[in-house]
C-alpha cells in the first residue's frame, strides 16, 4: 500500500480539489491519515487550543469569506466540543465542513472507547451529515458535502469518518465532479413589477436586509434599489454591515437593543421587503413583526419560514443580488408620483433624524464614573478609531449592546456576529476572518465572562501571526444573566458573579501585548495603540458594572 492511496488522502485530495484551503483542528488519533495527508496538501492547517475554537475559527472564515473551511475533531468528546460551532454556522448559514473521526469499523457497537453515532447525535445541527464506511468512497462524499455546504442556503455539513477507513487503501479513485446546481429559475417580470408596484404604492413601506444579501456581494445593487424606489432598509439583527450607516436611507438594526424607533417604524410599515432574512426570533422581536396588516414580500434562496409562521404574502426564490439587478432594470417601473415621493422622502428624513438621535451615546455626567470605564465610552473611542477596511466580531453579553446601539459601519466594513448567541465566538472567529483575509485589522469584542471561555487562543493568535485586537470588557459577572436575574428574582443573586482576571497578564504570557485601562479617558489612547500595532493586541476594559443595559441605561 503507497501512502497515496489511503482514504485519508483521498479525502484530503478531494478537499483540495473543493477549492478548501484552510483547516482547523485540535488533533486526534481518530483521523491521524487525514493529517497526514494535510501535512502534503496546500491546505494551511492551524492546530487550536480547543474544538469550539476550531469551529468558530471555520466558521468566521466562512461567514466572511462565503467559502468553506475545514474544522476536524475527533470522536465524542471531540465532536461534542465542535457542537457550539456548528450550531452557531446553521444560525448563521455559513459554509463549514466538519471532518469528525470515529471509532474503527470492528470496534463499532461495543461501547468502545468515546464511541457515539455521530450522524444522528451532531447530525442534526447541520445541513447533512454522513458516516463513510468504505474509503473507496471518500473522495465522492466529501465533494458531495462541500457542494452541499455552499448550495442553497449555506450551512455546515458533517463528515464521520472511522479511524481505520482513514488509513485503508482507497485505490486510485477521484472526486467525481460535484453534480451542477440546478440552474436558477428565471425571474418572471410581472411578478416584479406586481412587487414594485406594491413598493410604490405603500404610505410606509420598509426592506428588512439580512445575510444574503452580503453572502450575494449585494449591498452596491441593494443601495440603488433603495435609492431608485425610495424604500428605507432596516439590518436584520447581527447584519449592520448589509448597507453603509450612513446612508440617509439606513434606519439601524433590528433585534436586542435595538433604539425604540427601529420596532416603531417596522411596526408601522404596511409592505415589508425581507431580502435574504429569514426574520428570526430576535430580528422580528419574537415574531411579533411585521405586524398582522403588514404586507409581506420575501425575497430569498430558500425562502418560507419554518413551524407554524405565516407565510410571505409573496416568495420568490431567488438570489438577491439578482433579484434587485432585475428591478433596477425592468423597463418602466411603478415609482412613487409626485406627491407621494414627497410624502416618502420627508419620512425617510424624519425617521433618519429619530434614529440617529437614539443612537447617539452621551459621556455619563462627569463625576458619575468613578475608576470604572463607561461601555459608551469605550464605543466612542473604537468608532473613531476602527479603520475603515476593518472586522468586527462580537461575543454575546450586555457589552454587545452598546455597540449595537451606538457602533455605525461603513462600506468597506464588515462586522461576524453568532445569531446562535454563542458565547466564547468573538476572538476565534476573529482569528479565522484574519486568516482568510490577513492584510485587513479585526477586532474582537467580548465580555470577561465570553472571552475567559477560549481565551487560550490567544496563543493560536500569536501563532498564527493573526491580526487581532481583542476587546475585553470586564465587569465581573456574567452581566446578561445578572441584569435577568435581578428583574425575575429580585434581591435573588446566584451564580452571576466572578471574580477578578488579569487578561492582560494572560495576554502577554501568550506573546501579546495588551493595556488595562480603567478611566473613560484613557481608553482612546489604549485602543489606538492596539490597533497600529500588526500583531495580537488586547485592551483590557475594567467596565462600570452599574451600566449593565443600554436599554436601562439610555431609556
Amino acid at each position: 500500500m503507497t501512502a497515496a492511496a489511503t482514504g485519508g488522502r483521498a479525502l484530503v485530495g478531494a478537499l483540495v480539489q473543493g477549492g478548501v484551503r484552510h483547516a482547523f483542528t485540535v488533533p486526534g488519533e481518530s483521523f491521524l491519515g487525514v493529517l497526514d495527508a494535510l501535512r502534503d496538501a496546500p491546505i494551511r492547517t492551524l492546530a487550536t487550543r480547543h474544538e469550539g475554537g476550531a469551529a468558530f475559527m471555520a466558521e468566521g472564515y466562512g461567514q466572511l469569506t462565503g467559502r468553506p473551511a475545514v474544522c476536524l475533531a475527533t470522536r465524542a468528546v471531540g465532536a461534542a466540543n465542535l457542537a457550539i460551532g456548528l450550531h452557531t454556522a446553521t444560525a448563521n448559514s455559513t459554509p463549514l465542513l466538519a471532518v469528525i473521526g470515529q471509532v474503527p469499523r470492528d470496534f463499532r457497537g461495543r461501547e468502545s472507547f468515546q464511541e457515539v453515532d455521530q450522524v444522528a447525535t451532531f447530525g442534526r445541527l447541520c445541513k447533512a451529515a454522513v458516516q463513510v464506511d468504505e474509503p473507496g468512497h471518500l473522495a465522492t462524499e466529501t465533494a458531495r458535502l462541500l457542494a452541499v455546504s455552499r448550495s442553497g442556503r449555506p450551512g455546515p455539513v458533517l463528515l464521520a469518518v472511522p479511524e481505520d477507513v482513514v488509513e485503508a487503501e482507497a485505490g486510485a479513485s477521484s472526486p467525481e465532479a460535484a453534480p451542477p446546481e440546478a440552474p436558477a429559475l428565471p425571474l418572471d417580470p410581472e411578478t416584479i413589477r406586481r412587487i414594485l408596484g406594491g413598493l410604490a404604492a405603500a404610505s410606509a413601506p420598509l426592506i428588512v436586509a439580512g445575510a444574503g444579501v452580503l453572502r450575494a456581494g449585494a449591498m452596491d445593487a441593494l443601495v440603488a434599489f433603495a435609492e431608485r424606489f425610495t424604500v428605507p432598509v432596516m439590518a436584520s439583527w447581527r447584519r449592520p454591515d448589509v448597507m453603509p450607516n450612513e446612508h440617509p436611507f439606513y434606519l439601524g438594526m433590528t433585534g436586542l437593543a435595538s433604539p425604540p424607533t427601529v420596532r416603531e417604524r417596522f411596526a408601522a410599515a404596511d409592505l415589508v421587503l425581507a431580502l435574504g432574512t429569514r426574520l428570526n426570533q430576535m430580528t422580528s422581536f419574537g415574531y411579533a413583526l411585521p405586524s398582522a396588516g403588514t404586507r409581506l414580500v420575501q425575497v430569498d434562496v430558500a425562502p418560507g419560514f419554518a413551524g407554524d409562521r405565516r407565510a410571505p404574502d409573496v416568495a420568490v426564490a431567488a438570489d438577491v443580488r439578482r433579484f434587485l439587478e432585475a428591478a433596477l432594470a425592468l423597463p418602466g417601473a411603478p415609482l412613487p408620483d409626485g406627491s407621494a415621493l414627497a410624502r416618502r422622502q420627508a419620512g425617510i428624513a424624519a425617521d433618519r433624524a429619530a434614529y440617529l438621535a437614539a443612537t447617539t451615546l452621551r459621556a455619563r455626567p462627569a463625576g458619575t464614573g468613578g475608576d470604572l470605564v463607561d461601555p459608551a465610552a469605550a464605543v466612542r473611542a473604537l468608532a473613531a478609531a476602527l479603520p475603515r477596511d476593518a472586522v468586527v466580531t462580537t461575543d454575546a453579553g450586555n457589552f454587545a449592546g452598546w455597540y449595537a446601539r451606538g457602533l455605525r459601519f461603513s462600506a468597506g466594513q464588515r462586522f461576524l456576529g453568532p445569531t446562535s448567541g454563542a458565547m466564547g465566538y468573538a476572538l476565534p472567529a476573529a482569528i479565522g476572518a484574519s486568516v482568510a483575509e490577513p492584510d485587513r485589522p479585526v477586532v474582537a469584542l467580548a465580555g470577561d465572562g465570553g472571552f475567559a471561555m477560549l481565551m487560550a487562543e490567544l496563543e493560536t493568535a500569536v501563532r498564527a501571526g493573526a491580526h487581532v485586537t481583542a476587546i475585553v470588557h470586564d465587569n465581573q459577572r456574567y452581566g446578561t444573566i445578572r441584569m435577568d436575574q435581578e428583574r425575575t428574582f429580585p434581591g435573588r443573586v446566584v451564580a452571576t458573579e466572578l471574580g477578578p482576571l488579569d487578561f492582560g497578564a494572560v495576554a502577554e504570557a501568550c506573546g501579546a501585548r495588551a493595556w488595562r485601562v480603567e478611566r473613560d479617558a484613557d481608553v482612546a489612547p489604549a485602543l489606538e495603540a492596539a490597533l497600529a500595532d500588526p500583531g495580537v493586541t488586547l485592551v483590557h476594559l475594567r467596565t462600570d458594572p452599574r451600566r449593565l443595559s443600554v436599554d436601562r441605561d439610555l431609556a
